[in-house]
């Protein structure tokens, strides 16, 4: 076994990637206060602790036995403690194309910080490739807790790029593998947010609140994090369904109980953001308030995805407050940054674009790609993008009319300030 405090730096390098607190890893086998010594490296682990911690965790204990001296273990060991997110990735690349071997476990754990840096760059394709070789490397290697964390980690790479119908698949069988094995409770949530997200995307909105109902039962009983991500995601369910007070209750919940967690607090403002300008009539004011909350908190921390997403939320409620000339410029910015993009984000936004070329009088080229963009969305199964964009285009072309048709009232041409169809009034 390894030596502290080696034992110990290594205990919480596993811990962290997988995003559990210590309070989560300890539980059922001993307190926070001695797994916090152990990976201060200040105790030495029991057999007994040992074996609760390969099971919490989910790898075998063979990670946990000696130092590695292979080209995998040592690009693992240089990827893990690098500041540079592009190096890193190709340290690991490299050494995950070049050495095959035997150590299952070691290669797993490669796989999963590879997954890990890809997301952090928004390389949705090597994500997804990590993904699917973490798939199929968990099932030979028989470990339920790895088999649900692959599988909810690629169904969610899945819906990302817009690929639901294998979404669901996937993460339904995440839920049956975690129903029929020893999986943290932890680990059965993440595979529920993220099949609540695919039926809902998907149009099975019954399925959907059914789901995220389930998580809201136990919902002060769960992990801060956890518990934040299932109010959103119930929140979401809501809106779509026109529930506009319940998702409102939701989501100021998720934000008002928002953990100590960087990264979440950003999330949940963004998506605060975003959720607003979805309802009828949208709520502009409220979330030009969310997206200037997540600003001052982009300004200390996040990453470039971060700021993509906020500024495809800028152009989306730059065009909500009338404002045509700054919302095309924020489209014109982000194009570049396209692949990076969701595919919700990135079909929404090409949506966008056209709806400004519309306003703009080019009314055939724009109406004409708004079409093909729905019918991509539907084709890729995503039953409520699809109807969004069909009713996005009807606003836009009532919208477009009215414009038109000021002149001959007798009223001055409206400019690109004029106010769009369902939209609050937002200060200037």
């Amino acid at each position: 076994m390894l030596e502290q405090p080696e034992f110990g730096q290594l205990l919480k390098t596993l811990r962290q990637q997988r995003g559990l607190s210590q309070a989560e890893v300890a539980e059922g086998g001993m307190s926070t206060a001695y797994l916090s010594r152990l990976e201060s490296g200040a105790r030495r682990p029991t057999a007994k602790v040992l074996d609760h911690l390969t099971r919490r965790l989910g790898v075998p204990a063979s990670v946990f036995q000696g130092t590695h001296t292979s080209l995998l273990g040592q690009a693992l060991a240089s990827a893990s403690s690098s500041d540079d997110t592009d190096d890193a990735i190709r340290l690991l690349g490299e050494a995950v194309q070049a050495e095959s071997g035997e150590d299952l476990s070691l290669r797993w754990l490669s796989l999963w910080q590879l997954a890990q840096l890809h997301a952090k760059q928004g390389k949705r394709q090597g994500e997804l490739a990590a993904a699917r070789e973490l798939t199929e490397l968990s099932d030979r290697l028989e470990v339920s807790t790895l088999q649900v964390r692959s599988r909810t980690l690629l169904a969610r790479c899945l819906r990302a790029i817009g690929d639901i119908d294998e979404a669901r698949a996937v993460a339904q069988a995440a839920l049956i593998t975690a129903d029929n094995g020893a999986v943290p409770a932890a680990d059965t949530i993440r595979a529920q947010l993220v099949l609540v997200s695919v039926e809902a995307e998907s149009g099975l909105i019954t399925e959907a609140r059914r789901l995220a109902d389930q998580l809201l039962e136990p919902i002060d009983a769960l992990p801060p994090v956890l518990r934040a991500e299932a109010l959103w995601s119930a929140a979401n369910v809501r809106i779509r369904q026109g529930d506009y007070p319940g998702a409102v209750e939701l989501l100021q919940r998720a934000l008002t109980e928002l953990p100590s967690h960087v990264d979440l607090v950003l999330r949940l403002r963004l998506a605060a953001s975003s959720l607003y300008l979805q309802m009828t009539p949208r709520r502009v004011t409220e979330a030009q308030q969310w997206l200037a909350e997540a600003e001052r908190a982009l300004g200390l921390f996040g990453g470039p995805l971060h700021r993509q997403e906020l500024l495809v939320i800028k152009a989306h409620l730059a065009f909500y407050q009338r404002d045509l000339v700054q919302a095309k410029m924020l489209c014109e910015q982000l194009t570049d940054a396209l692949p990076q993009l969701t595919f919700r984000d990135r079909i929404r936004l090409e949506v966008l674009a056209h709806q400004i070329r519309i306003l703009e009088g080019d009314r055939e080229a724009g109406v004409r790609r708004i079409e093909e963009l729905a019918l991509e969305a539907q084709n890729a199964s995503n039953v409520h993008l699809a109807s969004e964009i069909w009713r996005t285009l009807a606003e836009t072309l009532a919208w477009a009319s009215e414009r038109q048709a000021a002149p001959a009232s007798g009223s001055p041409r409206t400019s690109t300030r004029e106010s769009p169809p369902e939209a609050d009034s937002a200060p200037r």
